[in-house]
């Protein structure tokens, strides 16, 4: 049978994981706004940067959004010898907590790359978490591109390409100092799909609603997934 209760909580975590990275998005591109030469996403919360406060907000918002998304996706399991050694949604989860440490420890001017002159143990700080914290949410794409439902896969997986390609093109873009625009935009893009990517994924697993079954004792457990051939 299913859990009126726990399917009207997980739609307002939802709506409230959809809610909080919509903000979080929109603080963020907003800031992006006030300057008119091309800036990398770290660069907005740069230290002494006006925008600074503000997209440190923007990005905790985008934390809680990711962190929301994590507990309703949390019954969903992927396949694979590696990729089911735990949950996607843990993933989510590591992929939240290390955003929010490089949305607290933000980096200074220009976000100079770990060991070069101007770099501080700031900025290695920063771009180790966001790093982490793109590779955590690049293996949740992984593991969602794996499950049962059909819809979850293809989503996940034509989400999962087009991030990795965007994103790694901007990344050598940024590493070999080349056309700050091209890298920047990049940047900017994939972000956006990976946003773009929680909401649906969000909406699409909130949509069929996970049911529960009650078995001997009383006792409600998840409904197990049907696996599709397809």
């Amino acid at each position: 049978m299913h859990s009126a209760r726990a399917s009207r909580a997980d739609r307002i975590v939802g709506v409230l994981a959809v809610l909080a990275l919509v903000a979080g998005t929109v603080i963020i591109g907003t800031q992006r706004a006030r300057y008119e030469r091309f800036l990398y996403i770290s660069e907005l919360g740069a230290v002494y940067m006006r925008s600074e406060e503000w997209f440190r907000w923007g990005f905790v918002l985008v934390v809680v959004g990711i962190a929301l998304v994590a507990w309703v996706v949390r019954d969903v399991r992927s396949r694979g010898r590696v990729l089911d050694r735990w949950r996607p949604a843990i993933s989510l989860v590591l992929s939240a907590a290390w955003f929010l440490v490089a949305s607290q420890v933000n980096c200074t001017d220009g976000c100079p790359a770990p060991f070069t002159r101007d770099s501080t143990p700031r900025d290695a700080v920063h771009i180790a978490a966001a790093v982490l914290g793109f590779a955590a949410g690049a293996w949740a794409m992984l593991q969602l591109a794996t499950a049962a439902d059909r819809w979850m896969r293809r989503i996940s997986a034509v989400g999962g390409v087009l991030v990795a390609s965007i994103a790694a093109a901007g990344g050598l873009i940024s590493l070999a100092r080349g056309n700050t625009d091209v890298g920047s935009t990049l940047e900017y893009v994939a972000a956006a799909i990976g946003v773009a990517w929680l909401v649906t994924v969000t909406v699409v697993h909130l949509w069929q609603g996970p049911a529960t079954i009650v078995v001997e004792g009383g006792a409600a457990e998840p409904e197990r997934e049907p696996v599709d051939a397809t």
